[in-house]
């Protein structure tokens, strides 16, 4: 009997401590509110400051902490000054399920020091790097537009000028009607050395529409269109403005030519023998061909 308070502590303390082994005491987090990006742009060389970033992929003293759809509060299992770097996330060709980090800006980076329990409030900006280059930004705002080759379709579905505009004083419009269904258009000019530095190029765009447009390329060598052009990515109606990012990388790749258009296809769909509308318009505005230079 003398022993049993011996045994009954040891035993006692075994408890404990596989009590804390089964549930350890979690550590209390130094927290991060992003509360969304900016985007600064020289607007000579760069073109709009429009973006659609929709997730922060977000590094503590380079250690990936995860991409999180914004705003995020982030738990940070760290204290002290450390070093916050936040790279802007979008959705490669709008599709929800293909998160992306975009590779042309800049990741944005502050020093904190983070205390646990501590809420430290983000707002980051996403700048263009500096060896992101521009093959062409297009705003529409002169008749010189250069989405002048009417590839098909009539003359009435020749791209025009409207005052509806995303921003700025005029935007791109392709009206079609039931007696002018549809409509392909490309680029006036060709775009070379596209892929010379880095695999990387996407086509950015503003845009509301009716109908569903497809983009693309249209490659040529010495200047004799290829077999095809190559219309992959695109976008569905949307009544609108919307930000788009189009991945054009394994596209012109995995279809090498000397030179490229771009090119955009379009049409009222048409379904049980009978068209879904009279009519139909598209809106376009800010188009970028970002490449690295």
């Amino acid at each position: 009997m003398k022993n049993k308070p011996v045994f009954f502590t040891a035993a006692l303390a075994l408890l404990l401590a596989a009590c804390d082994i089964i549930n350890p005491s979690e550590e209390v987090p130094a927290y991060l509110y992003i509360t969304g990006f900016t985007k600064q742009t020289d607007p000579a060389t760069e073109g709009s400051n429009s973006h659609k970033i929709t997730e922060a992929w977000v590094f503590v003293d380079d250690e990936f902490l995860g991409a999180y759809s914004l705003p995020a509060l982030v738990p940070v299992l760290a204290e002290g000054e450390s070093e916050i770097r936040v790279e802007a996330g979008i959705k490669d060709n709008g599709i929800t399920s293909t998160p992306e980090l975009y590779p042309f800006y800049e990741p944005w980076r502050i020093t904190l020091t983070l205390e646990r329990n501590k809420v430290d409030t983000l707002s980051p900006v996403a700048r263009y790097l500096d060896n992101a280059g521009f093959a062409f930004i297009e705003t529409f705002e002169d008749n010189n537009h250069l989405f002048q080759d009417l590839r098909q379709g009539a003359e009435e579905s020749r791209m025009q000028l409207t005052d509806d505009a995303f921003e700025g004083e005029h935007s791109g419009l392709i009206y079609l009607d039931t007696a002018h269904a549809l409509v392909e258009l490309a680029t006036t000019e060709q775009f070379s050395g596209l892929q010379d530095k880095s695999v990387y190029v996407y086509l950015e765009l503003n845009y509301k529409s009716d109908i569903p447009v497809l983009f693309g390329i249209i490659g040529r060598d010495n200047g004799v269109a290829g077999v095809s052009p190559f219309y992959d990515p695109g976008f569905l109606s949307k009544g609108e403005w919307n930000k788009i990012y189009f991945n054009l990388s394994a596209l012109m790749f995995n279809n090498q030519y000397d030179n490229y258009q771009i090119g955009l296809y379009t049409g009222i769909p048409y379904t049980g023998g009978k068209f879904e509308r009279q009519n139909a318009r598209v809106w376009l505005d800010n188009i970028k061909l970002v490449y690295f230079k």
